[in-house]
């Protein structure tokens, strides 16, 4: 009846991937390897998970890292549109 998947992804793999695009945003603007920014810090809440309680989310890893991998992915284009722009207007040209 449904097309809808079988598995539901958790509130918790939003939030994981909203962290992840707000460190490589953040990242992005301190000069600074975004996608790893993001790894690193998925990687450090998942080890620090594991270490109070046990448990390792490698989903969780995932998702933080795929909101990074995305917004650099965003913040890259957007970039190659404006140098594009600023290409275009000959600057010999406005004399």
């Amino acid at each position: 009846m449904g097309c809808a998947s079988s598995q539901s992804i958790g509130v918790d793999k939003y939030y994981h991937f909203a962290a992840g695009a707000t460190t490589s945003a953040a990242a992005n603007k301190l000069e600074l390897p975004a996608v790893s920014s993001a790894f690193i810090a998925g990687f450090t809440k998942e080890t620090y998970d594991y270490v109070l309680y046990g448990q390792f989310d490698t989903k969780d890893l995932i998702a933080t890292t795929l909101g990074g991998l995305i917004v650099n992915y965003i913040i890259k284009k957007t970039n190659e549109r404006k140098n594009k722009k600023r290409n275009r207007q000959d600057p010999k040209s406005m004399e």
